[in-house]
């Protein structure tokens, strides 16, 4: 045999070999089922699109035009002192309607920044926008934010965050169906897809003597959502027992899902006890269960 052809012949060894070792450790790593990214990353992202809707709320609830009646203009009043500015479209009631957000700018050149630390211990960049076809609080108005520029801490977002009132329930809760669409979160290591549809209901802090308090208004929320982690692989989440948005707490402090990864087996999550505020999720598959924090 030449040495041409030994020198093949041991190079396609080698490369046999390291496939083989790659595949056993991809196997053993699979029969592990030891995954917790993607439940990672999901949290990550409800965290940071409800915290979105959270900041336009708080805004829209205290401005007669968009909100609540009995509140005072909006103009020259910030909620949270990271925000830089606020601007409405318009001084009338004339709809569509558009507010902006504004927060620090984010060199990501630079490993610290100066924008100011919001209320909450967290850091807000760039814009948030929304559109509001109609009043919030009517039956029938469209909410839809979208972001430029924005980031959360280390976390930059895009996509399109749409809140429709869907009036009273039979217990006289008033409904939102809420719908993201092409969400994108990306950081150092971190590049995943998001999108899903629910129904926030609203169960307490809503009584016309207290509407423009935001701080104790608490949703539940039920729904579906799913997409992509960073490494490539797809999920989907199914609410079982409602989450709980109170917001006393920037996390949800109670609720179930099941998670499904294909080829895995299927996830329990579950953020807790009520009335525990922290960014724990309880990861469950089958008798093992695992505590995943939530980036923050």
């Amino acid at each position: 045999m030449s040495k041409l052809n030994i020198s093949n012949v041991r190079n396609f060894i080698v490369i046999l070999l390291v496939s083989v070792v790659a595949l056993g450790c991809n196997d053993s790593e699979r029969d592990e089922d030891l995954e917790t990214l993607t439940v990672r990353e999901m949290s990550l992202a409800y965290h940071i699109l409800d915290d979105a809707w959270r900041e336009v709320h708080r805004i829209a609830m205290q401005d007669t035009l968009i909100g609540s009646p009995d509140s005072a203009t909006i103009k020259g009043y910030f909620l949270n002192s990271c925000v830089e500015e606020i601007n409405m479209s318009d001084t009338a009631a004339v709809f569509p309607l558009y507010m902006s957000i504004k927060y620090g700018f984010k060199d990501y050149s630079l490993k610290e920044n100066e924008t100011k630390i919001c209320d909450d211990g967290f850091r807000r960049y760039g814009r948030i926008n929304a559109s509001f076809t109609g009043k919030y609080l009517n039956k029938g108005s469209v909410v839809e934010i979208t972001f430029q520029d924005y980031a959360k801490d280390d976390f930059k977002v895009e996509g399109v965050s749409r809140m429709t009132n869907l009036g009273l329930d039979a217990d006289g809760y008033m409904r939102f169906l809420w719908e993201v669409e092409d969400c994108r979160i990306t950081s150092v290591n971190t590049d995943f897809t998001w999108e899903g549809t629910h129904e926030y209901t609203w169960v307490a802090g809503r009584s016309i003597e207290d509407q423009g308090q935001v701080f104790d208004d608490v949703f539940k929320i039920t729904g579906f959502s799913e997409g992509r982690n960073s490494r490539g692989n797809t999920f989907s989440n199914e609410v079982t027992e409602v989450y709980l948005c109170d917001y006393s707490c920037q996390w949800f402090t109670s609720g179930r899902s099941i998670l499904n990864i294909p080829n895995l087996e299927v996830r329990t999550l579950n953020y807790g006890d009520a009335g525990k505020c922290d960014n724990i999720v309880i990861e469950r598959r089958n008798n093992t269960y695992f505590d995943v924090e939530i980036p923050y």
